[in-house]
């Protein structure tokens, strides 16, 4: 289970909104309560948001070079088509978040939960994930090419069409997940799942070792 972040009471953190220049490259925000921020569209480059809650707002197509989320919490905020190279996320729970098409490469998830969350689309190429949560989320077309996923659970989450080309898995867990289309499926070496369901994916399973599905027919 993710270790979550480390907040202080809504009530201890200050309340104000963003300053441009606390955005420019290198800064650092720290200890804030963010109400609605509307930062879509801008370039970040090595900025780092720690013990920061995020109640809403617009982040989509943000750039996010370097940098990313420290001891964060992310309620309902709008990710969508979010660009990160480079970047990390660690101690960070996103809930009620739309992820959308949000591209997060080459960079580095430690103890992240994510929950309830629309995350059809979503990119995670060559990142590592170590201790990561993904429960009751929508991850059609989620594209984990070369990802590094290590003590990952993936609970109760839709990964139909999921791509897991390169994807490499250690200690990891399914748990009530929807795996139709999923592709590579042979990739899932390294993942624990009960045997309820196995017997469902018993397809997928099937189509990715290349066996030929036949109907009984009466004689």
């Amino acid at each position: 289970m993710p270790r979550p972040p480390r907040l202080s009471a809504d009530a201890d953190l200050q309340e104000r909104p963003l300053e441009d220049h606390e955005l420019e490259s290198g800064e650092r925000v720290e200890g804030r309560r963010l109400i609605a921020p509307d930062l879509a569209g801008r370039e970040l480059r090595h900025v780092d948001l720690n013990e920061v809650h995020l109640q809403g707002g617009d982040l989509s197509g943000v750039q996010l070079d370097g940098g990313g989320f420290s001891d964060a919490r992310l309620e309902r905020v709008n990710l969508a088509n979010l660009r990160a190279r480079s970047a990390t996320m660690h101690f960070t729970e996103l809930r009620g978040c739309r992820m959308t098409g949000m591209q997060w490469a080459e960079g580095r998830w430690k103890d992240v939960l994510v929950v309830d969350c629309r995350a059809d689309l979503v990119a995670l190429r060559y990142t590592r994930l170590d201790d990561v949560t993904f429960r009751d989320c929508e991850l059609t077309e989620a594209d984990f090419t070369e990802a590094r996923m290590r003590g990952v659970r993936l609970e109760r989450c839709r990964l139909a069409g999921a791509e897991l080309r390169g994807a490499r898995f250690e200690r990891c867990v399914l748990e009530g997940c929807d795996l139709e289309g999923l592709r590579v499926a042979e990739r899932l070496n390294g993942v624990s799942m009960s045997w309820p369901d196995v017997v469902q994916a018993a397809g997928v399973f099937a189509a990715a070792l290349g066996v030929r599905i036949t109907e009984d027919e009466d004689e």
